[in-house]
């Protein structure tokens, strides 16, 4: 670590700035950037680093820190900071070493992977304060950017021809809103006053022909806007989804389905809400800049008197804010884990039944429900406080107008037309602002749905999703080299240096006890979590190269769990195969067993499933997932406890066409019944995320404890 170290031609500037470039999405080396902007052997200071970041796309800051700001940075990192003897380090984040609050650096003189935990007391005495800030500015429609309310903006400005006419017709719609104040001031100061009936006739039939023309306008307005949301919310709701399942296994496994779900329901709230509330009181506020200049003609003591009380109501509105803020991020977790609790006892709910649960899950409800209902009141009661204080606003407003206004035409200042008018336009100006109180708590909400939104779109998709993967068919040789991995930092490994390579078309076995990583070996030859340390090779390829759903699709899995889809039996046995002909379905059926139960339903393969295949029993939907597995033909096949939900029958059936399964194939079974292995060319012993022992039945019985044990358990009464 080079924190004091003199290093006069080293760039470290340059190489700190080209590595925050990268995280944040522009792929650029040091080198390149000394070439394109001709830098000589000298360190570069803040113009040549306001140029690049300029020329990049990056926005530059310099700035004074210290460790206290440096500790509340939070989105803003990684930061650049120069050191007292002029070197500079990339500060990546801050965290605890055990008590000890500590930065995490990336020194760039060594090696890039290298990051080095420095607390205060050694940081602050090489470091002076001096910090360089980098972030990516994104145009509004640019697809790379974060999520959050700039992504909507982005929708919302594709449709911008829909939403220019929108526009239009609002500002028609304001324009004709001047109408109606100005029609009482011409019968009021020109038809009572002189008694002149061609007056009336001619402002009535001008009249209606402007409530004639508002009422199309109107319509216009409200079908573009209907017509615009329709297509924001096909796009919006295809890319969550598309999201969705591109996210990794580990962000469904950590999370409650409940979280996740009320996450991706709130796209069509913000939608709502910018297309809806917000948009149409925005354009309301167009009257603002047309009344104003007319109220201004009018009155000038009285239009001052209305912007008074206007910015008494924006004060009350920004009270408001910061009191509503926690008060829904509390109600929102509240909510969560009311769905949350909800859903895991719908799934479970044979389980609840079967244990007499009722009650003890009742009283938890209640406790949720109660909870959600009182931060609910806590929300309420402000907004309540906030639009009680506006009414009376609004209305001192309207009584002081009526008696200035009537002092003033007392004095002869104003005409009592003039007056009627300008009452009637400070009622069509306050009204938005009545609308913007009543949308604060809207807006809260609406930011911290976005933020619930973002927790999914903004969460990396899995890795071999680029579309630049292989695509080779697969042969089957799988090799594992010395592979490490756990579920979470804190966990003990799940594998631990395990080794092992199954030969192209061979039946491979795994056996071992409960939590000893058999599963977690198929889990990472799916790609669906990926090694820390070490290496897995699919003919020779590593397992990383290849495109995710060519790898997926060549690879059969059956679980000991197994979901079929609501559906007829033959739309999911053919889900991965929706072109499957008749045939090749009754082959696969025929393969699994499924064919002697299938043929008893009167509707045969197009019986209806029921939701959670409720009408089949656990051997039924075994035996068609097996099926399913077998119907595309893949190079492995991956039997994971897959005839545990058997009877003995039906195991049968499965045990003897396993040959004929197996041919062409390489077949992974994983089974704590030794019996179902004894067939395999090779058996893997596993205890405690290591790799034990690798043999034949034979070979294991004689020499692996683990093996011995197992097989004389199960097999006491021979």
């Amino acid at each position: 670590m080079t924190l004091i170290s003199e290093a006069p031609c080293a760039h470290t500037a340059l190489r700190c700035f080209a590595s925050i470039a990268r995280q944040r999405g522009i792929d650029v080396s040091a080198e390149r950037l000394q070439h394109d902007f001709v830098i000589g052997n000298e360190e570069i200071g803040e113009p040549m680093m306001e140029r690049m970041a300029k020329q990049l796309g990056l926005k530059f800051s310099a700035t004074t820190l210290d460790w206290d700001h440096l500790e509340s940075l939070g989105d803003a990192f990684p930061v650049m900071v120069r050191l007292r003897n002029g070197n500079m380090l990339v500060v990546v984040g801050v965290g605890k070493q055990g008590e000890v609050p500590v930065a995490i650096v990336q020194d760039p003189l060594a090696d890039q992977d290298i990051m080095l935990p420095l607390d205060r007391q050694r940081l602050t005495g090489a470091w002076g304060g001096e910090a360089f800030l980098l972030k990516r500015q994104y145009a509004l429609n640019d697809g790379e950017q974060a999520f959050g309310l700039r992504w909507f903006l982005g929708e919302i400005f594709r449709q911008k021809r829909i939403f220019r006419d929108i526009g239009i017709a609002a500002l028609l719609l304001t324009m004709m809103g001047l109408a109606v104040p100005i029609f009482f001031q011409l019968v009021i100061d020109r038809v009572l006053v002189h008694q002149s009936l061609g007056t009336l006739y001619a402002l009535m039939v001008g009249m209606v022909g402007v409530i004639v023309f508002e009422t199309c306008f109107s319509y216009l307005r409200q079908y573009l806007v209907m017509h615009a949301s329709r297509k924001i919310d096909t796009r919006m709701n295809v890319q969550v989804f598309n999201k969705v399942v591109s996210l990794p296994m580990d962000f469904f496994e950590r999370r409650p389905s409940g979280e996740i779900i009320k996450n991706m329901s709130q796209a069509e709230r913000i939608r709502n809400f910018l297309t809806g509330q917000l948009f149409m009181s925005l354009l309301d506020t167009v009257s603002l800049v047309i009344f104003l200049p007319v109220m201004m003609a009018y009155s000038v003591p009285l239009a001052m008197l209305v912007l008074g009380f206007t910015l008494l109501m924006a004060l009350n509105i920004g009270i408001v804010i910061p009191l509503l803020r926690h008060r829904l991020k509390a109600l929102y977790d509240a909510e969560i884990s009311q769905q949350s609790f909800l859903i895991e006892n719908i799934h479970g709910m044979r389980t609840v039944k079967s244990l007499a649960l009722d009650a003890r899950q009742k009283l938890e409800w209640d406790h949720r429900v109660a909870r959600s209902a009182e931060l609910r009141f806590n929300v309420a009661k402000v907004m309540v406080i906030s639009q009680t204080v506006s009414g009376p606003l609004e209305k001192l407003m309207m009584a002081s107008l009526l008696g200035l206004g009537s002092y003033l035409a007392l004095q002869g200042e104003m005409q009592m037309g003039a007056l009627i008018a300008f009452y009637m336009l400070a009622g069509r100006v306050v009204q938005p602002l009545l609308q913007f109180a009543q949308l604060i708590q809207q807006f809260q909400e609406v930011s911290l749905s976005v933020k619930m939104l973002a927790s999914i779109m903004n969460h990396p998709s899995e890795q071999g999703r680029a579309g630049r993967g292989l695509r080779v068919p697969l042969r089957g040789k799988v090799e594992f080299q010395d592979i490490r991995f756990r579920y979470s930092p804190t966990s003990s490994p799940a594998l631990d240096g395990v080794s092992f390579t199954i030969p192209e078309g061979s039946i491979f076995g795994i056996m071992g006890r409960s939590g000893s990583g058999k599963t977690t070996v198929t889990r990472l030859l799916q790609g669906l979590h990926f090694a820390e340390e070490g290496l897995i090779r699919v003919d020779g390829h590593d397992l990383r190269e290849f495109d995710i759903d060519h790898l997926r699709s060549s690879i059969g899995v059956v679980l000991q769990e197994n979901f079929l889809f609501t559906g007829t039996i033959r739309e999911n046995i053919a889900a991965a195969k929706p072109g499957a002909t008749t045939d090749e379905v009754m082959r696969a059926v025929r393969m699994a067993g499924a064919d002697e139960f299938i043929e008893r339903l009167p509707k045969g393969l197009e019986t209806k499933l029921e939701e959670g295949s409720a009408n089949l029993s656990g051997g039924q939907r075994q035996r068609l997932a097996i099926a399913r597995a077998l119907l595309i033909d893949p190079r492995v096949l991956i039997l994971d406890e897959a005839t545990s939900a058997l009877d003995a029958e039906s195991e049968a059936i499965v045990q003897a066409n396993l040959m004929s399964i197996a041919r062409g194939r390489t077949v992974i079974i994983i089974s704590h019944r030794l019996s179902s292995l004894v067939p395999c060319d090779a058996i893997l012993v596993m205890d405690r995320g290591k790799a034990v022992d690798l043999g034949k039945h034979g070979q294991l019985l004689d020499r692996c404890q683990i093996y011995q044990h197992l097989w004389h358990q199960q097999n006491r009464h021979l």
